[in-house]
């Protein structure tokens, strides 16, 4: 019964430790501080940093580039776009079977690097659908704090992202649009 008790005081711990990480985030994304260190970072470093990043199993993310310009550099906070995938990677790893894989499918998209997440999953009500970043909020079989979603809709906001959440009766899938850095000669 000990063992349990500590147990459960772990996790406990564990949740708790990662909510109050998370609000942190949220208010730092929030604020004025700036993430922009002057570096460019390329968009499959960002995916594989982000891949790397995510709480689950990587065996389950399986990842598809189409890009017309191989070597796109984001136009954004690296550290903003790896947190803002790796919670939409979190929210679809969490939310899916555990037999089941996430797909990341990656493309150019007229100066945005569109990542689309999608996962397995029953269907979502409209309502549903707008309350997703809200903060706290969580559907009846949420293991998580609430954030996620609401921290990648923050820094949509911040950074001049697009956003987009799609449900159908067998998969859920977020198409996160990612600022690119013009190419030369390209007005943005």
């Amino acid at each position: 019964a000990q063992c349990l008790a500590l147990s459960r005081a772990e996790q406990g711990t564990d949740r708790l430790h990662s909510t109050l990480e998370q609000l942190l985030l949220l208010a730092r994304v929030e604020g004025s501080l700036s993430f922009d260190d002057g570096s460019q970072c390329g968009v499959e470093q960002v995916v594989s940093l982000a891949v790397q990043d995510a709480t689950s199993s990587t065996e389950r993310i399986v990842q598809t580039f189409q890009f017309v310009r191989p070597l796109a550099c984001l136009d954004m906070p690296a550290v903003l776009a790896v947190a803002a995938l790796r919670n939409l990677l979190d929210n679809a790893l969490r939310h899916s079977p555990a037999n089941t894989q996430v797909m990341v499918s990656v493309t150019d998209d007229s100066g945005f690097a569109l990542v689309t997440v999608k996962n397995v999953s029953v269907e979502m009500s409209q309502d549903n659908i707008h309350l997703l970043t809200e903060r706290f909020w969580r559907g009846s079989s949420s293991t998580g704090c609430g954030l996620g979603l609401a921290i990648v809709q923050a820094i949509v906001e911040r950074c001049g992202c697009t956003i987009k959440f799609t449900t159908t009766s067998q998969y859920f899938e977020v198409a996160l649009g990612m600022p690119l850095v013009p190419a030369k000669g390209e007005n943005h």
